[in-house]
This record gives structure tokens, C-alpha cells and sequence, in this order.
């Protein structure tokens, strides 16, 4: 099942017919509409009873939470006639490509991000990009696939949507949304992940909830056959009862991830964070919980075991997130993940062999987090809590920046565990601008500082011994003055031929650190030197609380970056968030060698 891209004509059609009074063929129907109100309420009062911590690290549920509420704002707005406001044409988007690098290609087509709202438009960001020979697919959260699905749909909903390429990522199709199956309780939340397994064979997982109440928190792979063209109804690889107030403490999954091993590719893993809070688990009695774990598929994604407990931490000031898998030519899988304990934020990593249990985990670095930080204390004379939240100059949160790649090319370099990751170490200022906003039962303060940030990596030839950081990014942070610049959520890959790749998000070419550029580089040398590049044409200002579906301080927290998984050939894609039509957040894709 597919659902069709939505155009100029067919919107504007649509809302003639709604406006001469055809609106309840159109429409959801009712009982619809109450399903999709009621599973967001759901999880908003689920959201509610968490921990502040856990709900401040808490991503793809973020967005329905916010989502929930302004579903009565929006819903009625969905069946109005928009107001008239001409659209890009097609012509005029080629145009504004082809000033463009020609090694970057327009994933989304935003020629119908308006035709919804001309208020406010709608989003594309965070994304993750997949490679099999030719066949190139980029998943992406899209508030605009909500409303596609939303309004043209007869089933669930979506928050992710995506677009293929057959010619090496040089020009993309996009697809629409992607397909969340036809029960109204199901609702697809975003945080793509894509992998391949041949041209044929893709995977998309991403945030599930499913079920009539109090229905299941879940992550679903997604699968499609013919190289992502068409895809069938999201399957869940894990589910845990959902949160609500009227249902005994259940679970958030969140924060997906997964791999597939190339010595097997029908050996398939996904990882989350389960966000515990029924006070009643083994590990953690009746304290809240927050855990990596890990579920495995010998069969290429049909069927996945038991989950495997990576690392629990137990209490309301404790946490964990960020799970990235990256599996070796010889079938070991490693952990990497983000542990928040009282005083540190701790890279972690473990690795896990085919149907084992996981080694002890290994400290690679304590991470010194960018921006703006915001502490938490609970109401009342407690003492400040652990750091909750990150923002960036231009207030938008930098929630889990880092990434993992395994070298399995087969050469001198296999098995090397490459760690990247984004830190404030290299320059920290006074910043007098100061906040508090009351958000349930905690206060959130600006610590005061601000931090700019570089792109770190650490090597590890066993997955245990690690090297000291170095910084990627070639420039270097001004050593005196109030100036700075923020390089941050890089992503990283290894090519078939052993060859490093990482892209970030860079301010050092504007004075006054707001405007953001992309960034790649290579290494030959296993990191030891790199051959940076500006990708040109991607010049732009923080672009967010541009609607009223995604979450307000939310610009995507992760950038995939792939290779060719099929061994073939050499260099990367990557897709990354800009703001290149002049109207709203879309979705482009670079390639270098």
C-alpha cells in the first residue's frame, strides 16, 4: 500500500470541494477522528507522569505530545479552504537546484509544503539515508505526511516520510508518506533509520503505536521489496504496553536505531530506549527506568527475539538514550549510547557477538555538552538536578549528537570502531540571557554559559581501548573574545575501501555563529588527517516553530550518513535539513568520494 504525493492541483480540488460543501466525503469521518484524538491524549497524559529528566530526553513522542495539544487548533484548519497562495512551480524549484552544487540533490519535493497552510507550511527534517549499489532511499520526519495522511488517508497516521533514488543519490522521487497501515490506532511517529540488505531489500524502522487502548508502544520495521518504491504496513520488531492515566505506568520506545550484519544480512538488530515508568520491574523495583535495550532477527526482519538489557539505569535524576548499532565483517555488533548519571554524561559502548549477551560496557569519553544548558530543580528548596536539555544559538535543542561506524571492508582497517560525536570542551563563555519556565512539576534555568561546540572522533581497533579525541572540523575556535562557532550532529560512515566519511551542521563562516552551512570530509587514514569540504548553496538561519505539528524547539537531532552496504563502490550520501526554497525546511542529499 502507497499513498499518493500530494500536488498543487489535487489540494486545490480538494478544498473546492470542501468549501462548496463536500467536506464529509473527504474528511476523516468521526469515529476516525475521535481514534487519532484519543491515542494523542493518551500519550500526552502517559508524557505526563514521566519523570522532567525522562521527558526532557524523551524525542519521537515529543512531537505528538505537542501535537495533542493543538489537534483541536489544527484538525478544524485541515478542513478549510486554504487561503490563495501560489505555490513554487516545478520549474522555479529546478532553477533554485541547479544554482545549487551539483554534487546536491533535493530529496523532498516542497512544491506542495503550502498547500495545507500558507501560515505555516510544513516541515522535513532528521534523516537517515541507505545505499545498496545504485539504489539509494532517505526516510525523514515530515509534518506534511501527517497531513497527507491526515486528510487523504483512511487509516492510521504518519510522521515519516521518504524518497528513492536509482541513480547513486542524483536525483530523488519522493513517495509521500510512508504507509501506516489501515487500523486508525496506528500511528507512525518518525526517527527514520534505513538499511539495505541488496537493491531490492530495504528496511525503514521508526517510532510505532499501535493497538486499541491502552494499545502498545513500539518500534516497526517497515519493508519494502522492489528498492524503495512501495512499502508494507509497518511490522513490530518490539511492543510494550503504552503510557496512559487511566492504564496502569507503561513504557515509551524511543530513540530507534538499527543494523544489519553484512557476514549475514538476514541478521537484522534494533535498539531503543524504553522509557519504564510502571515501577515495577525486575532491575529497578518500584524506581522509574530508563534502558538501551536490543532485540535481533535471524530472518531478515520478520521475526525478532526477546529484548537484551544493554543498560538500565533506575531513578527519576538518571537516564540513558541514544542507542547507534554498527556491525563488524564478522558479525559483532556495537553498542554506543549516551548514560546520564548525576554529575557526567558518558559515551558508552559495548559490543554483542551473534545470540551473546553483551561485554562489559567501556567509558570512551565524558562528553561536555554545547550551547546553552538548562538545569532542573523540583519545585520547592531541592538542589539543581542534572542538565536536561541543550540549545543552540537560534534556541533549538541539540538533544543526542553522535554516531558510530565499524570498518568492514575487508582491508588493513576492519574492525575499527570509529566514535564521533559533538562537545563544548574547546570554548565556554558567560551568557547573561537567563530563563525559567515552569513545565510540570519542574523549573528549567539556563546555566548561564554558553559552550561552542567541534566534531570529535575516538578509534578503537578492539571496541575497547579507544583513542584520545581529536577534532575533525579543521578550523579552530577564536582563543580570546566573546566569538565562537558550533559545528555539531555529525554523522559517520565507512565506505567498502576503508575510507572515513563525516558530515556535520558548521557556523565558522558567519561572525556572528547563527547561520548554518554543511560540512563533509574524508580520511584514507583511519581519521589521522582529513580533506574537508563546504557543501555549497546550504547557507541558512535556525528554521523551526514553523507549525503547529512538530515539536517548537525541534530541528532534527540526527543526519545519516551511508555507503554503498552492497561493497561495490566507493564514497557517501548523506541527506541533511536546509531551508532552500525560501519558504520552509526541506530535505537535500550530498554525495562525495
Amino acid at each position: 500500500m502507497s499513498f499518493p504525493f500530494r500536488t498543487s492541483v489535487f489540494t486545490s480540488c480538494l478544498f473546492g470541494l470542501l468549501s462548496a460543501g463536500a467536506a464529509a466525503q473527504t474528511s476523516p469521518d468521526a469515529a476516525r477522528r475521535d481514534a487519532i484524538r484519543q491515542r494523542l491524549n493518551q500519550i500526552r497524559e502517559g508524557f505526563d507522569q514521566l519523570p522532567p529528566r525522562h521527558q526532557a530526553l524523551l524525542d519521537g513522542y515529543s512531537h505528538a505530545v505537542h501535537l495533542s495539544r493543538n489537534f483541536d487548533k489544527i484538525a478544524p484548519r485541515l478542513l478549510e479552504a486554504r487561503a490563495a497562495q501560489k505555490p513554487l512551480s516545478r520549474r522555479e524549484i529546478g532553477k533554485l537546484l541547479a544554482e545549487a552544487d551539483p554534487g546536491v540533490s533535493a530529496v523532498n519535493d516542497p512544491s506542495g509544503d503550502l498547500d495545507f497552510s500558507p501560515f505555516a507550511g510544513t516541515t522535513q527534517s532528521e534523516t537517515h539515508t541507505a545505499m545498496c549499489g545504485n539504489q539509494v532511499v532517505v526516510g525523514f520526519n515530515d509534518s506534511g505526511s501527517f497531513l497527507q495522511t491526515f486528510m487523504f488517508g483512511t487509516g492510521g497516521l504518519s510522521f515519516s516520510g521518504a524518497a528513492v533514488s536509482s541513480d547513486r543519490g542524483r536525483t530523488f522521487r519522493d513517495i509521500g508518506a510512508m504507509n501506516p497501515g489501515a487500523d486508525f490506532n496506528n500511528f507512525i511517529q518518525g526517527d527514520p533509520v534505513l538499511n539495505c540488505s541488496d537493491p531490492n531489500t530495504f528496511f525503514y524502522t521508526q517510532i510505532f503505536t499501535f493497538g486499541d487502548f491502552p494499545g502498545f508502544a513500539s518500534i516497526a520495521v517497515s519493508k519494502s521489496t522492489d528498492g524503495g518504491n512501495t512499502w508494507g504496513e509497518p511490522a513490530s520488531a518490539v511492543a510494550k504496553v503504552l503510557a496512559s492515566r487511566f492504564h496502569p505506568r507503561g513504557h515509551f520506545l524511543d530513540k530507534n536505531w538499527s543494523a544489519i550484519d553484512p557476514s549475514n544480512p538476514a541478521r537484522m538488530y534494533v535498539s531503543y530506549t524504553d522509557f519504564d515508568d510502571t515501577r515495577a520491574s525486575p532491575g529497578c523495583g518500584t524506581q522509574s527506568r530508563a534502558a538501551i535495550e536490543v532485540v535481533a532477527s535471524t530472518d531478515g526482519g520478520q521475526t525478532f527475539g526477546s529484548p537484551i538489557i544493554v543498560d538500565e539505569q533506575c531513578g527519576d535524576d538518571v537516564a540513558v538514550q541514544g542507542s547507534h548499532l554498527a556491525v563488524s565483517s564478522r558479525g559483532l555488533l556495537s553498542v554506543l549510547w549516551e548514560r546520564f548519571t548525576p554529575t557526567t554524561i558518558e559515551l558508552r559502548i559495548t559490543s554483542i557477538a551473534p545470540g551473546g549477551k553483551p561485554t562489559p560496557s567501556v567509558l570512551i569519553e565524558q562528553r561536555v555538552l554545547g550551547g546553552d544548558t538548562f538545569l532542573s530543580k523540583e519545585h520547592g528548596n531541592g538542589p539543581l538536578g542534572l542538565t536536561l536539555e541543550t540549545d543552540l544559538q537560534g534556541e533549538f535543542r541539540d538533544l543526542v549528537a553522535l554516531d558510530l561506524a565499524v570498518d568492514h571492508s575487508g582491508g588493513r582497517s576492519d574492525g575499527t570502531v570509529y566514535v564521533t560525536w559533538d562537545d563544548g570542551r574547546g570554548k565556554s563563555i558567560s551568557d547573561i540571557a537567563s530563563t525559567e519556565t515552569v513545565n510540570q512539576n519542574a523549573i528549567f534555568v539556563t546555566a548561564g554559559s554558553y559552550a561552542f561546540t567541534d566534531v570529535l572522533l575516538s578509534s578503537s581497533s578492539d571496541g575497547i581501548h579507544f583513542s584520545r579525541p581529536a577534532k575533525v572540523n579543521s578550523d579552530n575556535q577564536p582563543l580570546r573574545g566573546r566569538r565562537g562557532h558550533d559545528h555539531f550532529q555529525p554523522a559517520i560512515a565507512v565506505d567498502p575501501f576503508g575510507t572515513v566519511g563525516i558530515c556535520w551542521y558548521d557556523r565558522r563562516n558567519d561572525r556572528q555563529n547563527l547561520l548554518i552551512e554543511r560540512f563533509c570530509a574524508r580520511s584514507a587514514n583511519g581519521g589521522k588527517s582529513w580533506n574537508e569540504t563546504r557543501v555549497k548553496g546550504t547557507s541558512f538561519a535556525p528554521i523551526h516553530r514553523l507549525d503547529l505539528i512538530t515539536q517548537p524547539a525541534y530541528m532534527g537531532d540526527y543526519d545519516g550518513l551511508t555507503s554503498d552496504f552492497s561493497g561495490k563502490t566507493r564514497g557517501f550520501v548523506g541527506a541533511f535539513q536546509v531551508m532552500s526554497s525560501g519558504m520552509n525546511p526541506d530535505v537535500k542529499a550530498f554525495r562525495f568520494e
